[in-house]
């Protein structure tokens, strides 16, 4: 058999390729890809058939088969803890065991290369274990998935200065993560209607921009329900890209907006909030930039624009051609 020893954050881990039969391992329900609706069962049912079961349904869970068939077998081992319970290729093994009840006499399909992580091994080291693994790979985790490694390493016994270590991020980072899982899992997933849906967990991004933006935490004490009518308005697509969540602290300073947000969707907002403040008209928003900035004006740029008669030139054409809109205006009204 093959082995070799990984230095895993400082701990030195041998591991085995074995191989094993699809049928003898075991599935991981705390995987990110059916966590959520395992948890939603009860203790007794947490098992491998349940989550053989949610795997099977997932689109990419087929495409995945394909690939296998027409690779002759699982050409990437999978890594299985000391009891064969998977640590990471759950998909890998659905999928293998699909093809081996297809084809029950092609011996391609009825074993599959494993490395077996020796016993003993701290749980907190295999999460590490898996990071590198997915850190270093070209499917890399998707973003969901990387905020439960983490809430996995932190139930593993590492506080959040160590997690943030291990993903290079600061601990402050490290809770957004958390909170943006959580708000997932305990109310966004609860009312979607389907929540295996792989579209929902690529929305996660929406749900950590919301924890990011100090602007949007300071509504929610004035609006108690913000995480729920949030989580609503992303289920509904009222905001369905990143840009709009970045925004939306200024459709919540608008009751109207917000009503609108509610009832309509980001568009109607955004439009609604172009009429009641200019200021948020691409034009107008260029022009209020430009006034801040003058009237911040240092002393030293004072007197370099004192020095300087092409500054002061594009000064006094500036201030002549908003005095000539200003009088157009008022000619307008007049005519009116």
């Amino acid at each position: 058999m093959t082995s070799y020893v990984r230095n895993i954050q400082g701990n030195c881990v041998s591991l085995t390729l074995i191989e094993v039969d699809p049928d003898e391992v075991r599935l991981d329900p705390s995987n990110p890809r059916v966590g959520f609706s395992i948890r939603q069962l009860p203790d007794s049912s947490r098992n491998d058939a349940a989550c053989n079961l949610l795997l099977v349904s997932q689109e990419d869970t087929e495409s995945l088969r394909r690939s296998i068939f027409r690779s002759g077998g699982v050409q990437e081992p999978i890594y299985l803890r000391a009891d064969r319970r998977v640590a990471e290729g759950n998909r890998r093994v659905v999928a293998m065991r699909a093809l081996k009840e297809q084809l029950p006499d092609d011996a391609r399909f009825a074993r599959m290369p494993a490395w077996l992580i020796p016993e003993g091994t701290p749980e907190v080291v295999i999460q590490d274990l898996l990071n590198e693994i997915h850190l270093g790979s070209v499917r890399g985790w998707a973003p969901y998935e990387k905020a439960l490694q983490m809430r996995g390493l932190l139930a593993g016994g590492l506080i959040e200065d160590e997690v943030g270590e291990r993903y290079r991020i600061t601990a402050r980072e490290v809770r957004q993560q958390l909170a943006a899982v959580q708000l997932m899992d305990e109310i966004y997933f609860p009312m979607t209607e389907n929540p295996q849906d792989p579209e929902h967990r690529a929305k996660f991004s929406y749900f950590l921009e919301y924890y990011k933006n100090g602007k949007i935490q300071e509504f929610r004490e004035v609006i108690p329900d913000l995480p729920e009518r949030f989580s609503r308005w992303v289920r509904d697509a009222h905001l369905d890209t990143g840009v709009g969540v970045r925004k939306l602290a200024k459709i919540l300073a608008s009751t109207e907006a917000t009503r609108l947000l509610d009832v309509v969707g980001f568009d109607a907002a955004t439009e609604y909030l172009a009429k009641e403040r200019p200021e948020e008209q691409e034009l107008y928003a260029q022009l209020e930039r430009a006034r801040a900035r003058l009237e911040a004006m240092t002393v030293t740029e004072l007197v370099e624009l004192g020095e300087s008669p092409d500054r002061q030139k594009i000064i006094e054409a500036l201030a002549e051609q908003a005095a000539s809109v200003l009088e157009t205006l008022d000619r307008l009204r007049k005519a009116c």
